[in-house]
């Protein structure tokens, strides 16, 4: 087993990608604490994770806010006295009716032949809707990252995985300007961390994922007219399917363990292969 006896904390870890990797965790034997803002889903994975054997913990937290960051923290340290692995997963996107109709129209200029012309999102975003989405995709992954650090850094071993996304680190996203600026600064943060604390033991990496098979991606894929949504894979992806949460999580793994000594910094974008014509 890989991660034996690790304690790791994954953030946002009540569903999709941060489910799978909490479970990958787990059967590589870590001791895995969940963390997200929905007490119902967390309690659901937490007892997925005790059937599979592992010593688990869900705490209910808003990364977005410090103080309940340092409340988890605290938590976790009351129960399992340390802490080795971070995963910063916790992260929102624009879910609201304004965003998937912004989705929705990005997805016709990809895949139809009608004119290009400018999708009008970031001229009519509110203070609110860029405040939100720094606040947790940002801020809340520092404050992890700074409570994990005054663990990590004293004991001289760490792993830190930060989730970013391929908006980060390309225009796959241009109808959501606030999503793609807050992922891009967490390539940023990654690369500047990892140089600063590689010294003492500890390796933070990040990993920009292309488009992933949870529920809440594929409703907005299978929404799509069957022949469109076959365009849109053909022509973006060249390995022509979705990514599978466990493709991801199997990569966590790696980058959560010994083997992984030598990473650091380093931004791995599984993602089929996806480009984008300009």
């Amino acid at each position: 087993m890989k991660l034996k006896d690790k304690v790791a904390l994954v953030t946002g870890g009540s569903a999709g990608l941060g489910r799978g990797i909490a479970l990958a965790f787990a059967r590589e034997g870590a001791k895995v604490v969940i963390s997200g803002r929905n007490e119902e889903r967390l309690n659901k994975v937490l007892k997925e994770l005790e059937e599979v054997g592992a010593e688990a913990l869900a705490v209910r937290s808003d990364v977005s806010s410090s103080r309940e960051v340092k409340d988890m923290f605290a938590k976790i340290l009351e129960r399992f006295g340390t802490l080795d692995i971070l995963v910063n997963n916790a992260g929102i996107f624009r879910s609201d009716e304004a965003g998937v109709q912004d989705r929705k129209n990005h997805l016709d200029l990809l895949t139809t032949s009608v004119p290009r012309h400018s999708l009008k999102i970031t001229r009519n975003m509110s203070d609110e809707n860029w405040k939100k989405m720094f606040d947790v995709n940002v801020h809340g992954l520092f404050y992890c990252t700074r409570e994990a650090l005054n663990i990590m850094e004293d004991k001289g071993w760490g792993r830190i995985i930060n989730i970013a996304s391929i908006s980060g680190i390309s225009a796959i996203s241009s109808h959501s300007p606030n999503y793609s600026a807050s992922k891009g600064a967490v390539v940023a943060f990654t690369r500047s961390v990892a140089h600063e604390v590689a010294g003492a033991g500890v390796r933070v990496n990040c990993i920009a994922p292309g488009y992933i098979d949870t529920d809440e991606f594929m409703r907005g894929i299978n929404s799509m007219e069957p022949e469109r949504r076959q365009r849109f894979l053909m022509q973006l992806i060249p390995v022509g399917r979705i990514g599978k949460v466990e493709e991801y999580a199997s990569l966590a793994v790696y980058l959560a363990s010994d083997d992984a000594d030598y990473m650091v910094g380093q931004i791995i974008s599984p993602n089929g292969g996806l480009v984008m014509e300009f």
